[in-house]
């Protein structure tokens, strides 16, 4: 009878080796698929953000409410109304909210920051009136109505202020009402800050930039993906 031989098998040397090799491909594109599920996360929001609040102006219409923040008076109460055109929101308040700190905007909160991540943001202009929708998105409102021409800024932070990274331009986003009373994104032409080279540039520092951003996100298919790579 002739011996048997040996059962063929890796060597430790060739496991070891095959496993370094999986580890280095991992290292490379296991981030890469985060950061595809991120933005492509991202940009579902923001759609969806942007969907609620269109369908909700042109309800309103349908219902003949003003659009005019002016006929709300120095009360800011736009927002209680506009609010009430959202499925189980709940309101903050207004004048940067004391209530809810941990989904709402209040004064001293420095956690939203521009888009280069440098500056916080400009709270004069997110408080006429916030509120939280079902999904968590907060929207927050500038409604000049002193103004002899005045207009309606509807921002939202299409995950929640619980999550990260509350950057202007990333996961926060400003909508406009135009004189045709339809919401556009900011950065269209038109708009007051659509300059994207200032106001949606992560290498420039200013007070508003991000603003310019929304038109970028609806327009750029590859936006996001872009924009979760400047997260730092």
């Amino acid at each position: 009878m002739l011996p048997s031989r040996p059962a063929e098998g890796f060597t430790l040397a060739e496991v070891l080796i095959t496993l370094g090799i999986i580890g280095v491909v991992a290292a490379i594109t296991i981030p890469g698929l985060i950061q595809k599920n991120q933005a492509n996360k991202l940009k579902s929001q923001y759609l969806k953000a942007y969907s609620e609040i269109a369908q909700s102006i042109k309800l309103m219409k349908n219902d003949d409410v003003s659009l005019d923040t002016r006929t709300y008076g120095s009360g800011n109460s736009f927002y209680k109304t506009f609010y009430t055109y959202f499925k189980n929101a709940h309101l903050c308040g207004t004048g940067i909210s004391t209530l809810k700190k941990e989904m709402c905007l209040h004064n001293g909160d420095t956690s939203y920051k521009t888009l280069d991540g440098k500056s916080p943001l400009p709270l004069a202009r997110f408080d006429d009136g916030q509120f939280v929708l079902m999904d968590g998105a907060l929207v927050l409102l500038e409604n000049p109505y002193v103004s002899t021409n005045p207009t309606l800024w509807i921002h939202v932070d299409i995950n929640g202020k619980t999550q990260k990274p509350n950057r202007w331009g990333i996961d926060l986003f400003t909508f406009y009402m135009n004189d045709d009373e339809e919401i556009v994104p900011m950065g269209a032409k038109g708009t007051p800050y659509n300059s994207q080279d200032l106001y949606c540039n992560p290498s420039k520092t200013n007070l508003f930039n991000g603003a310019a951003c929304s038109v970028k996100a609806m327009s750029d298919s590859d936006y996001f993906q872009k924009a979760v790579k400047w997260i730092k």
